[in-house]
Parts: structure tokens; C-alpha cells; sequence
């Protein structure tokens, strides 16, 4: 998200790709970030973890779009941030519903 946009090849699927890609890219990043740190599966959440997590991934979600600001042809767009916050959102929702194994940071 932080590259030149002139590094990219054109190729246009569809019309709303673009934003496709922002929400599994952030839905994925949130997904795998729930499961750093924790030391087993039975490890209960606190409202703490989550609040950690949502910052952790939402926070530059938002940073990456405003800085795209200062990045030879690439530019800001709201319904791109809204779309990072959204798969955000995604991928927490879906660590709940199935869990990963937890990545040990040890």
C-alpha cells in the first residue's frame, strides 16, 4: 500500500477491485494478528486483547491510507479507508468464529 502506484501492472477484473483487495488484505492482517502472542487456544480474550488488536491493525490501516498522500501516483481515498476498516472489522469477526493456532512469541 505504501509502494508507487507506477509499480503495479494494469489490470482491471472488475470495476471495484481495488477495494476487493483492501478488505482481504486487512481482513487477513487482523486475522493473523489475534493469534501473536497468545500462549494456547484455552487462553481466555480480555477486553484489553481486543482493544490491542483493534488498535494495532486499524490504527496504521488508516495511517497507510494517509500517507498514500505523499507517494508519487498513488492518492487518498476515503472509501478505501472505510473498506480497510471493514476487513479490519472482518477479520476479527472471523478469528472468533474460527481460531487459529496461536503464533508464540518466545
Amino acid at each position: 500500500m505504501l509502494t508507487p502506484g507506477d509499480r503495479f501492472p494494469e489490470i482491471d477484473a472488475f470495476s471495484f477491485q481495488d477495494k476487493v483487495i483492501h478488505l482481504i488484505c486487512f481482513a487477513l492482517l487482523s486475522y493473523l494478528w489475534l493469534g501473536v502472542g497468545r500462549k494456547s487456544k484455552s487462553e481466555p480474550w480480555t477486553k484489553n486483547n481486543l482493544i490491542m488488536s483493534v488498535v494495532f491493525i486499524g490504527i496504521p490501516s488508516v495511517v497507510f491510507e494517509f500517507a498514500q498522500l505523499y507517494i508519487p501516483n498513488r492518492s487518498f481515498d476515503i472509501y478505501d479507508l472505510i473498506v480497510n476498516q471493514i476487513g479490519v472489522l472482518t477479520g476479527i469477526l472471523a478469528y472468533f468464529k474460527t481460531p487459529t493456532i496461536p503464533f508464540r512469541l518466545h
